[in-house]
């Protein structure tokens, strides 16, 4: 396979290439936005002369140099003759936008794509899709989706492949996760997804693997990826099909046929240790969480620190669903944070530590130490609602102290989570220094404690 010139490529060729809304109109506004020389990018259209102030050319033969990828946002009757044409310009790759396809179900489109497939193979074109919406390669600025979002710093080490274009969209929109790819596979029947997990597994650039899958066509081959994928770095998924209806939506969607049950595929994710997650929410924090920690935590044990007792009241509620646990503090220091603490404090985990820790950084540094180095503690959960407006400065407080216990501790430091106690919008300078330190912020107690219940049953398998 040429992953070099489907991923990294040297020149790229767009063909439909437009200025109206839709694909070829997208992906030449992405590439424009992103990539370091524009001149390594050619459009191709018929039926234009000048697009974006650069030359357009009529067809692929036009062209003045070599082609390594071919974007083709054409329809999938065009799309055989396209490919055949990029190879008389040494075209080794293609992102097919082109639906309409294998996912239809009908005789006729089944066998187009099998046309397709073989076509590729014949020209040794590595083909992504076809029913993609194709890919942002952040470490190397190359944008090749399909669809638009805001302009922003998005690099970072969480690989993502999806079947979905319209989900690896969703993932790209959240302004918490940084990537090195996020790939759309489509259909997926000449690149297909145990072939893109073990690039994504060997990339140095990728520390944790994101999937979203509607269906899994050669249920060995994935097994042998993902066991070879999660032998080196976290892999999390998220997979429809679970029911009937879900497995005709999927089949619609990218004609996805399974001969296995859920619990068949859950079974292969116990062995793997995959983590399972049920919806984005819980996807996109397990991946910042991975993302973030070189070590997970070791255990499922949690120091839970909390402002006010009805916060502390919520945590232990809300977790005994989880297998969590949460270790009574030891004598040594139940005294520290008794001599700290107003009388009136209850020393227990959860801990209702009042706010008088929350506003001296060396004190609550200190604190923090002293319960994270015990034996029986895992992790640092601390309980506090970060909110869009920043009016008490408790957080900046809470910030230094990190600060502190990251320099004191270094790699001993084991991880600080902090979660709210309701869905809100965080202030998004805050929740960045906050990553940056190692210290996630999680979602409301139940997403909270669902994603550190998966997290640590994967760390632990």
């Amino acid at each position: 396979m040429n992953y070099e010139e489907l991923f990294r490529p040297k020149t790229i060729a767009v063909i439909g290439a437009n200025e109206s809304e839709g694909f070829g109109g997208a992906v030449c506004k992405n590439l424009a936005s992103m990539i370091d020389d524009p001149e390594r990018v050619y459009y191709v259209n018929p039926k234009r002369d000048v697009l974006y102030g650069k030359t357009c050319y009529h067809s692929i033969s036009e062209l003045p140099c070599d082609i390594d990828l071919l974007i083709i946002a054409t329809n999938k009757k065009t799309v055989i003759s396209l490919l055949k044409e990029g190879h008389e310009k040494n075209a080794k790759a293609a992102i097919l936008f082109a639906s309409g396809f294998s996912e239809t179900g009908k005789p006729e489109d089944v066998a187009l794509e099998e046309e397709l497939v073989r076509t590729a193979e014949e020209l040794d074109i590595t083909i992504l899709g076809p029913n993609c919406a194709g890919f942002s390669n952040f470490r190397d600025n190359i944008n090749a989706f399909a669809f638009l979002s805001e302009k922003r710093e998005r690099k970072g080490n969480i690989g993502i492949i999806s079947q979905s274009g319209m989900i690896g969209l969703s993932l790209i929109d959240n302004q918490n996760t940084r990537f090195s790819y996020v790939i759309s596979c489509g259909n997926a029947n000449s690149l297909t997804m145990p072939m893109l997990i073990r690039y994504l597994a060997d990339d140095e650039a990728t520390k944790v693997i994101g999937l979203y899958i509607d269906g899994i066509k050669d249920l060995p081959a994935f097994r042998e990826a993902v066991a070879y994928a999660r032998s080196k770095k976290p892999v999390a998924l998220i997979k429809s099909g679970s029911n009937e209806k879900t497995r005709i939506l999927t089949k619609n969607h990218t004609g996805s046929v399974e001969s296995f049950s859920d619990d068949d595929f859950n079974a292969l994710l116990h062995e793997t240790g995959v983590i399972r997650c049920r919806d984005l929410e819980e996807f996109i924090y397990v991946l910042i969480t991975c993302s973030y920690y070189e070590k997970l935590p070791a255990g499922n044990r949690v120091a839970s620190l909390n402002l006010s007792g009805g916060e502390a009241a919520i945590v232990g509620e809300a977790s005994a669903t989880f297998p969590l646990e949460f270790p009574d503090f030891t004598p040594e220091v139940t005294k520290y944070l008794k001599d700290r603490l107003p009388d009136y404090a209850n020393i227990s985990n959860p801990l209702d530590m009042t706010v008088t820790l929350s506003y001296d950084a060396d004190m609550l540094a200190d604190a923090l130490v002293t319960v994270m180095e015990q034996e029986q503690i895992d992790m640092i959960l601390f309980g506090y609602t970060l909110l869009l407006h920043i009016d008490d400065p408790c957080i900046n407080y809470m910030i230094e102290a990190f600060k502190i216990v990251r320099e004191r501790l270094g790699d001993r430091m084991k991880p600080i989570f902090i979660m709210s106690f309701m869905s809100n919008t965080r202030n998004q300078e805050a929740v960045e220094q906050l990553q940056e330190l190692g210290v996630i912020c999680l979602p409301s107690p139940y997403y909270g404690f669902r994603v550190l219940s998966l997290i640590t049953k994967s760390e632990n398998k």
